[in-house]
């Protein structure tokens, strides 16, 4: 009994990561959620919505009942909003294009456990490195993944010259994982994650729960799994093209893990559990 037990907690863990594990990108820690809000929509992991919903910077706020979040902190927060899938999910040549990059947010005194926001507000003293920058993908393009992540500010935290270049104007093939690295950055403490389409067939106020569809159906929309850019060619119609001065070069990304699928990893951890329960 007490096995199945520790069976069924891991796959409940596994189930709850930000954003998936088999994404291949960077999950918070203890699979925390970041509280967003975008005026009347509340972001769930994996919502799915038109392009006018996000159109403005959303409320970000942290709920210190996740265990990934440090209650006793009062140091400054890192945010980002980034699109992994541009400019198109089955060849994101233009990975990752960022829609914000906010440093010095700290925990409001005002605005504490506030019910709207789901949390307490974070707010800031600082201008933003990247403006928030709307979701915009190609009306010829499926769905795109914008994922929200925070971060622990370290109390000596500088950029590294080498990413002195991005900013509002630079904003295409941030080689994201490789600055969480080179600027000492722990794994994120928060994290949440949506869906935008801007297809003709997708009307722009469109909101639908996790797992659902879009109008027309998802197409190539990622839903599990990892989705590396090719080598070589594919499109380039992403809001910014220009290169960063001085920037780090667009490096191809290489840290996913392995392309499993969470359906067959589920069915063989269900298969091995029931052969063990035989066994005893």
């Amino acid at each position: 009994m007490k096995s199945n037990t520790i069976i069924a907690l891991a796959l409940c863990t596994a189930a709850l990561a930000i954003p998936p594990d088999n994404f291949g990108f960077p999950t918070s820690e203890d699979d925390a959620q970041l509280s967003v809000t975008y005026q009347a929509s509340t972001v769930q992991p994996g919502i799915l919505f038109g392009i006018d919903v996000p159109a403005s910077q959303p409320d970000i706020a942290v709920n210190e009942t996740y265990a990934g979040l440090n209650n006793d902190y009062t140091g400054q927060y890192l945010l980002f909003m980034v699109d992994p899938d541009a400019s198109y999910p089955e060849n994101p040549q233009n990975r990752f294009i960022i829609h914000w990059w906010q440093e010095g947010l700290t925990k409001s005194t005002t605005e504490v456990d506030s019910a709207s926001i789901g949390g307490t507000r974070l707010v800031n003293d600082t201008a933003p490195r990247v403006s928030y920058r709307r979701p915009r993908p190609p009306t010829n393009s499926s769905a795109h993944r914008y994922i929200q992540y925070l971060f622990e500010q370290p109390s000596n935290f500088q950029v590294p010259e080498a990413y002195s270049g991005y900013n509002d104007q630079n904003i295409t093939r941030f080689p994201f994982e490789q600055f969480l690295n080179d600027a000492g950055l722990e794994a994120p403490v928060a994290a949440n994650y949506f869906y935008c389409s801007n297809q003709t067939a997708v009307p722009a106020t469109f909101v639908a729960a996790p797992g659902e569809e879009y109008p027309g159906g998802n197409g190539a929309m990622i839903t599990q799994g990892t989705n590396e850019p090719t080598p070589t060619g594919g499109s380039s119609s992403a809001s910014s093209t220009s290169t960063a001065t001085g920037a780090a070069s667009p490096a191809t990304y290489t840290g996913a893990a392995s392309t499993f699928s969470s359906d067959t990893t589920l069915t063989s951890v269900l298969l091995a559990m029931g052969a063990f329960l035989a066994l005893r």
